[in-house]
């Protein structure tokens, strides 16, 4: 059997939001994690995002997801209908284009409150 990823854990100021807003932003679900519940995850096709509390600064990660055309354009619109900046570039993630500079259907970059450069491209 190949390896296959289980989880990535972020760190955030408050996982709870944290994990609430990319499970809304994506279409996905989020709930508890851990033994005491103090950790919250965002469901993904074969893996989780999970979201722990950090202890000091959070240092910004990057994380890309691949969805289909009709879940980018949900995207999309969960992110203007949040308020969220977004844009095709992640040195501008807020030039408000959904166009794929790398040649791909779309790819959208945002930014989360914790700091963390989300990425989300059309599977090709």
């Amino acid at each position: 059997m190949a390896a296959t990823i289980d989880h990535v854990a972020v760190p955030s100021r408050e996982p709870e939001r944290a994990a609430g807003l990319l499970a809304a932003i994506l279409g996905a679900a989020a709930g508890p994690e851990g033994p005491d519940g103090d950790m919250f995850s965002v469901g993904l096709d074969g893996c989780r995002v999970l979201f722990a509390e950090a202890a000091g600064a959070v240092a910004p990660h990057h994380l890309a997801f691949r969805v289909d055309g009709d879940r980018f354009a949900g995207v999309v619109e969960r992110l203007g209908a949040a308020g969220l900046a977004y844009g095709n570039d992640p040195e501008h993630p807020d030039n408000g284009r959904t166009d794929d500079p790398l040649g791909g259907p779309g790819r959208v970059y945002f930014v989360s409150p914790d700091g963390h450069l989300f990425e989300v491209t059309v599977r090709s």
